[in-house]
């Protein structure tokens, strides 16, 4: 048997031709659903706010989410995570890079 992970995190990379790069990331704790709803990836699917988006919704494990976004966590949210004794933790962040 598997340990169920501590935290879930969600991301989507989004790039579009003259329009820049956009990266919306989540992380939040990993409680068991009561009536097999997936409320943390709704609540995620809100805070990006258009469908549009919605195809390029990954959940990653803590390792590969590391890998590609540690540069965007402050470095508080970061000692959260390392803690694990948040009871209710999430965060969320919408970032948008234009090259333009």
């Amino acid at each position: 048997m598997t340990e169920k992970p501590f935290y879930r995190y969600f991301a989507i990379d989004h790039y579009e031709t003259g329009l820049g790069r956009s990266f919306w990331l989540k992380i939040c704790r990993n409680y068991q659903s009561v009536d097999d709803k997936d409320r943390e990836m709704e609540k995620f699917k809100e805070f990006v706010g258009h469908e549009y988006y919605f195809a390029g919704i990954e959940e990653l494990t803590e390792d590969k989410f590391m890998e590609r976004y540690t540069r965007f966590i402050p470095y508080m949210v970061a000692g959260m995570i390392q803690k694990r004794d948040q009871p209710a933790f999430t965060w969320e962040t919408h970032l948008h890079f234009n090259y333009s």
